[in-house]
Parts: structure tokens; C-alpha cells; sequence
């Protein structure tokens, strides 16, 4: 095993002359006799007391102190991933006999800036690979076969703009791999699918069209007013409670406007003739 610092505990090198944890001058008199009375690592009463100074930094059980907790969030750390593997980590390091109680607080400290290296390393990556995703997606966009899909489709810029959101979610929130050709089929399909639906729509709203004229054309030639019909207003009864109008042989008034509209009984037409 390696040898220690007299003074801290922190674990020294053999070409060490300061310690790097407190900075005690290293005697190399007391590294060979150290080395030549113990070759093991500190006892289990050390070792015991390393892990109460490691709960008394960190923290113990499931959650951390705050002190710890807050040095995590300051490295932009994620409290409970990063905060576990540190503390297993030195766990691992002082069971092994590699720390002592005083270098404890240092080594989660170096784990701690070790950690926040490593992140922004990933974060870096992350943000380049997000780049050349995003660029993949606007060359697709701009290639002279998708523009031509573009305008077979009659596909209008908002449409294009959500067909792109869509795909960058795809491939940047939820980290979805596509290819190239991945990208360039899904964006195909996609104006496809816009295309039918605007011909249904298309369609549809001429047979609506249509369907108005028809039933315009059956109003001027004799198409029924139904209860609920706009033109008819609650005027069956005079002032003097008496009937306006004529009664047919059944006993019924009935009134017509000049669009032919046969009125409900109880009420007559504004465009009644």
C-alpha cells in the first residue's frame, strides 16, 4: 500500500516532499520506516473514522447536507445522480485504505471539480451534435427534391415550419438516431400526408359549396320554411287577441313569402308577399 501524510492522512507519492492536501513537508526518514514497520492499510478504527468525516462533509443515508448540496448545484451537478457516486466512490477509496480522515474532505471536493469537467465536456458534445443535427435538417429542407415535394403538395411555409419542430424534436429532445435518407423519407412523408388532407379539404368544401347552391335554387322555387326558420316572427295574434290572416278548409292559417316558403302555423315571413 501506499504511505500517508502524518499530519492530514491524505495518501502520498514516493516522490511527494510536501503533502498535496495540507502541505506537511514529507520526511523521507519517516516514509522508510513507515514503509519498513507497516505495509497495510490504517485499521478498521481509521477507516472508521474516515467514514464518519465523510458523512459529516457529505452527508448520510438518502439525503446530502447542505453545504455539499449546494457546492454540487454551484458545478452544475445533478444533486442526487452525482451526488451518490462521489460519495460510493470515497466510500470505495477509504475501504481500500486509500484515504485517511484528513483527506476526506479534499478528495470529494477533487471528485466534485472532476465531475464538473466531465459534464461540460458531455454538454459541449451535446451542443455540437445538436449543430450539425440542425444544419442536417435545413440542407434536407433546402435540396432541390424536397423543395420539389414542397410545391407538388402546395404545402404553405407554417406547414413547413411544423414539419420542421417536429423533427427536431425528434432528433435533439428525445435524442432519436435517424440517417440522412431517415430524414429526408419522414420529411417526404410528412408533405404527403398534408397534401392528401388539403385535397379532402379541398373537396369537401366544395360539395359544400355545391350542396348551398342547390338548396338556394330550391328556396326560389318552393323549398318549406321549418319552425326554427329565420324569417318567421310570433306574430299570429293581433293586439286585440284576434287572428291575422286567412284560414284554409282544415282551419289553419297559411302564409307564403315570395320565396315560396311555406310558413309554420302560429307565424308568417318577413318576405311574406
Amino acid at each position: 500500500m501506499g504511505n500517508f501524510c502524518i499530519n492530514c492522512g491524505a495518501q502520498l507519492r514516493k516522490e511527494d516532499n510536501f503533502c498535496y492536501n495540507c502541505g506537511t513537508r514529507i520526511d523521507k526518514s519517516d516514509m522508510k520506516q513507515s514503509n519498513q514497520t507497516s505495509k497495510s492499510a490504517p485499521n478498521s478504527i481509521e477507516k472508521e473514522k474516515a467514514r464518519k468525516e465523510l458523512k459529516r462533509v457529505v452527508g448520510g443515508g438518502i439525503s446530502y447536507n447542505k453545504t455539499f448540496t449546494n457546492e454540487l448545484l454551484r458545478n452544475g451537478l445533478d444533486i442526487i445522480g452525482t451526488g451518490k457516486a462521489i460519495r460510493q466512490q470515497v466510500e470505495k477509496e477509504i475501504d481500500a485504505g486509500q484515504i485517511k480522515i484528513g483527506g476526506v474532505e479534499f478528495r470529494v471536493n477533487q471528485l466534485i471539480h472532476e465531475y464538473k469537467i466531465k459534464n461540460e465536456t458531455r454538454i459541449a458534445k451535446e451542443k455540437e451534435e445538436e449543430k450539425k443535427k440542425l444544419k442536417m435538417i435545413d440542407e434536407t429542407f433546402e435540396s432541390e427534391e424536397i423543395r420539389s415535394e414542397i410545391r407538388k403538395n402546395n404545402i404553405n411555409q407554417t406547414d413547413v415550419s411544423s414539419i420542421k419542430a417536429t423533427l427536431k424534436n425528434k432528433l435533439i429532445d428525445e435524442r432519436e438516431n435517424m440517417s440522412e435518407i431517415e430524414i429526408k423519407n419522414f420529411i417526404k412523408t410528412a408533405l404527403g400526408k398534408l397534401g392528401e388532407e388539403q385535397k379532402k379539404a379541398k373537396i369537401t368544401k366544395e360539395k359544400e359549396i355545391t350542396r348551398q347552391k342547390i338548396s338556394k335554387n330550391e328556396m326560389r322555387n318552393g323549398g318549406y320554411c321549418s319552425l326554427n326558420c329565420r324569417h318567421c316572427y310570433e306574430e299570429f295574434f293581433d293586439g286585440g287577441g284576434g287572428i291575422v290572416g286567412d284560414f284554409d278548409s282544415a282551419g289553419y292559417t297559411e302564409y307564403y313569402c315570395h320565396l315560396g316558403h311555406s310558413v309554420v302555423y302560429g307565424r308568417f315571413c318577413e318576405d311574406y308577399e
